[in-house]
């Protein structure tokens, strides 16, 4: 009944409802598209995500190789602790923006957590904020896993194209066994005592939300336009409100 007295009234408002729709419209636009000096460009809606996967090994390799001391895997699991924090480190995580071709400062990597230290440090790189949740698709973001029990590092990569996600965990694993490379050479070890880092496979990305510029754009016309259209029925109310009110003042004062 109420939504019934509500379509008669908009019905006879078509001046009103043709602006709201011109507002929706225009919402929607704006939902998807960025307006700016540069001209018109799309905003960055999708996800995507990639992972890769790094087996801390020795020359011998101690997963084939039965002669090797199967206790030496707890050693191999803190070395990957160590190698995944070495992953965040400042002048890594340049390289890795780098290879990847994206703009260092959007790159946030987060180092492993441990037993020991269960929560991130609060500092610039991990610090969350409110507005946080407004770039997230257009950051670039890193995560890594130290396994517990094995020798791996598990790295998740996100970044808004499928893309830039698969080089952007792939060049983590690069720019690691870059760096463990260019240790062992400057320190003269050996390539019998040097740690082997194995890739399982390269990584490849997902867009995990496709189609949501589409979603947005409906969402942001749908919500615009009925508040649009209720917004025209108040101002309608009020007018009449105020037009009956001056009558029966008129009317008062004849």
């Amino acid at each position: 009944m109420g939504l019934g007295i509500r379509l008669r009234k908009l019905w006879h408002l078509k001046l009103g409802v043709l602006i709201s729709l011109v507002v929706a419209l225009l919402a929607a636009f704006l939902s998807v598209y960025n307006v700016g000096p540069g001209g018109v460009t799309p905003r960055s809606l999708a996800m995507a995500t990639a992972s890769a996967h790094v087996v801390v090994d020795t020359p011998k390799s101690i997963m084939t190789d039965l002669r090797q001391d199967i206790y030496s895997i707890d050693s191999l699991v803190n070395r990957a602790v160590v190698l995944g924090n070495v992953i965040a480190s400042s002048s890594v995580e340049e390289k890795i923006a780098q290879e990847a071709h994206i703009p260092g400062t959007l790159l946030r990597i987060q180092a492993p957590l441990t037993a020991q230290q269960s929560a991130l440090p609060v500092n610039s790189q991990n610090q969350r904020q409110i507005t946080d949740i407004i770039k997230l698709n257009d950051q670039y973001r890193i995560q890594i896993n130290a396994n517990p029990t094995v020798p791996m590092l598990d790295i998740y990569a996100q970044a808004p194209t499928a893309t830039s996600a698969a080089a952007l965990a792939n060049a983590a694993v690069d720019q690691l066994k870059a760096y463990v490379a260019n240790v062992a050479t400057r320190q003269g070890t050996p390539p019998k005592d040097q740690t082997r880092l194995v890739q399982l496979g390269r990584a490849t990305g997902i867009v995990i939300n496709p189609g949501v510029q589409y979603q947005v754009a409906v969402l942001a016309f749908i919500l615009t336009f009925l508040a649009s259209c209720a917004t025209v029925v108040f101002v309608a109310r009020v007018r009449a409100g105020w037009r009956v009110a001056s009558l029966s003042g008129s009317a008062t004062g004849t």
